[in-house]
C-alpha cells in the first residue's frame, strides 16, 4: 500500500508541471513569460519533492500516521491538480513540447546535483597533499650506533695518565669511554644518497686535537660526512669527508681482529681526506679508485694544491684479496713546493674455515720546501684463529722504523705484540663482543713515560685492556 502511494504521489508531482501552467490573470504565449513561469513551476515542483521527502520519513515511524499523511498529501495534491487544469483552460496557448522536455530535463539534473550544505568534517580537501622527503615517501634514513667502553691498566704507571702511541683507549688509569658513534645512512631506491659519522669520546679527541688530554667536553670528530651516487655498473662516487683507502686496520674497533689499533694505522697513515673520490668495478675481481683530495687529515687546504690517491683491489675468490694504494700531493704550510708520499700495500687469506691471516706494509715519506726528505715505514702480521663461532684468539706484530723522526718525532725503532681473547656472548650475533687484551710496546731508545723509571721514560710499555662493544643495528 505504501509503494502505490508513493508512486501515485510521484507521478501525480511530476505530470504537473507537463500539463499545468501557472494561473494569473494576465497570462501570455510569449516565450520569455513561458520560460519564467516554467522556471516557477520547477520551483515548486522542487519544494513538493522536499515536502514529499519528509511525508516518506514520518511513514518509517508509523504506519497509522502513514495512511493519515497520505491521505493529506493527496487531497492537497488533487485540489492543486484541480487548480492547475483549470488555469491550462484558461490559458491562451499551450506548452511548447520541445521546451517543456528541455526545462524538465535541467531539473532533473539539478536536482541529481543539489545536495544541500555538506558537513565541513565530510568536505575533501581542495587538492592532493604533496609527498616530500620528510613524508613516509621520502628517501630513508637508516641509523646504526657504536658503543666502545674500556679499561686498561698500563704497567708503567704514565705522569699524564696516557698509554703512550695510543689513538683509541688512551687512559692509562682505568675505565674510558673510547667511541660512542652514531652512523646516519640515506640511501632510497634511487642512486644518490648521503653517509654521515659522528663521534663521541676520547678516542675522538685523540683524532682532532692530537694526544694532549683535554676536557670531557671536547670529544666531538666528524670522521664521515659525504654524499653519494652509485651507478648501474656498480661504481660509485663520493663527495666529502671520508676515511682514508689507505692501509689495513680501520676506526672502529669490532671491525678489526684487536681491540687496540696498530702503530703503522695511527702513526704512519691518514686517517680521512676532504675531496671526492671515484670507485668502479673493472672486472668481477678487480676495482680501481681514485681520489682527489685536500690532502692527510686537513679539511681546510693549507696552500693551492692539491693531492691524489690511486688504488688497485683484487678479490678473486673470499678467500683472498689484496691491495695497493699510493696517495700524492704538496702537504707543506704555504707552498706547492715538497710532496707527501704515502704508499700501502695490504692482504687477507683464508687458510681454513677457522684460521687466517692478513699483511701490511707502509711506507710514508715527506719532502720540505728546501728539498730536505724524511721518511717512515713499517710492517705488520695478523693471525686469527676461530676455536669456536663465538671464541676466537687473535695476535698481531709490528715493526716501524722512525729513524728519522718522521712520525713521532724522536729517532727510534719501534715494534709491538698484542695478544687477543674475543668472545661473543651471543651465537650468530656479534653485535656485542668483548675482548680481552696484553700488548707490550718496545723501542730502541727511552721513548715510554714512567715516573718510576731513570729520567721519567722507559724502553717499553705493557698494557692490560678489557673492551666491550655493543652494534645497535642489523646483525649483518
Amino acid at each position: 500500500m505504501k509503494t502505490c502511494i508513493l508512486k501515485l504521489l510521484v507521478l501525480t508531482i511530476v505530470a504537473i508541471p507537463l500539463i499545468a501552467a501557472p494561473a494569473g490573470e494576465n497570462a501570455s504565449s510569449d516565450p520569455a513569460d513561458l520560460e519564467a513561469e516554467l522556471r516557477e513551476e520547477l520551483s515548486s515542483l522542487r519544494s513538493r519533492l522536499l515536502k514529499l521527502e519528509a511525508m516518506l520519513d514520518s511513514l518509517q515511524d508509523s504506519d497509522a500516521q502513514a495512511e493519515a499523511s497520505k491521505a493529506v498529501a493527496t487531497s492537497a495534491e488533487t485540489a492543486q491538480s484541480g487548480e492547475a487544469v483549470a488555469a491550462v483552460a484558461a490559458r491562451p496557448a499551450p506548452l511548447d513540447p520541445e521546451a517543456v522536455r528541455v526545462a524538465a530535463a535541467k531539473a532533473a539534473r539539478d536536482e541529481a546535483a543539489w545536495k544541500g550544505p555538506k558537513a565541513i568534517s565530510d568536505a575533501e580537501p581542495a587538492q592532493d597533499v604533496p609527498v616530500g622527503v620528510a613524508s613516509s615517501g621520502g628517501q630513508s634514513i637508516s641509523f646504526t650506533g657504536l658503543l666502545d667502553t674500556y679499561y686498561t691498566h698500563n704497567t708503567n704507571s704514565p705522569e699524564d695518565g696516557n698509554n703512550t702511541l695510543y689513538y683509541t683507549n688512551p687512559n692509562a688509569r682505568g675505565f674510558g669511554l673510547n667511541q660512542a658513534k652514531l652512523e646516519i645512512d640515506a640511501s632510497g631506491d634511487g642512486p644518490i644518497g648521503f653517509r654521515s659519522d659522528i663521534w663521541f669520546g676520547s678516542g675522538a679527541r685523540l683524532f682532532r686535537d692530537g694526544l694532549e688530554p683535554g676536557p670531557l667536553a671536547d670529544v666531538l670528530y666528524l670522521q664521515q660526512a659525504y654524499g653519494y651516487y652509485q651507478f648501474e655498473n656498480g661504481a660509485q662516487l663520493d663527495v666529502g669527508l671520508f676515511g682514508t683507502i689507505a692501509g689495513l686496520e680501520v676506526a672502529e674497533s669490532h671491525l678489526n681482529w684487536n681491540y687496540t689499533r696498530g702503530m703503522l694505522w695511527a702513526w704512519n697513515e691518514p686517517f680521512s681526506h676532504l675531496g671526492a673520490k671515484f670507485s668502479a668495478p673493472v672486472s668481477d675481481s678487480v676495482t680501481a679508485t681514485f681520489m682527489l683530495v685536500n690532502g692527510f687529515d686537513n679539511a681546510w687546504d693549507q696552500n693551492t694544491g692539491k693531492s691524489y690517491g690511486l688504488q688497485i683491489s683484487l678479490a678473486p675468490s673470499d678467500r683472498f684479496n689484496t691491495t695497493a694504494t699510493w696517495i700524492n700531493g704538496p702537504e707543506n704550510a704555504g707552498t706547492n713546493q715538497g710532496w707527501l708520499k704515502n704508499f700501502s700495500w695490504n692482504f687477507y687469506g683464508g687458510l681454513h674455515d677457522r684460521f687466517e691471516i692478513m699483511g701490511n706494509l707502509d711506507y710514508i715519506s715527506n719532502t720540505d720546501p728546501d728539498g730536505m726528505s724524511a721518511t717512515s715505514w713499517g710492517m705488520g702480521g695478523y693471525a686469527r684463529v676461530h676455536f669456536t663461532d663465538q671464541v676466537r684468539l687473535a695476535y698481531r706484530m709490528e715493526f716501524m722504523d722512525d729513524s728519522q723522526a718522521r712520525s713521532t718525532g724522536v729517532e727510534q725503532n719501534l715494534r709491538e705484540n698484542t695478544i687477543t681473547f674475543e668472545v661473543q656472548p651471543v651465537k650468530d650475533d656479534p653485535r656485542f663482543l668483548t675482548r680481552i687484551e696484553y700488548r707490550r710496546d718496545w723501542s730502541d731508545v727511552a721513548f715510554f713515560s714512567c715516573p718510576s723509571c731513570a729520567d721519567g721514560f722507559a724502553f717499553n710499555q705493557n698494557t692490560f685492556t678489557v673492551g666491550m662493544m655493543w652494534v645497535f643495528g642489523p646483525k649483518e
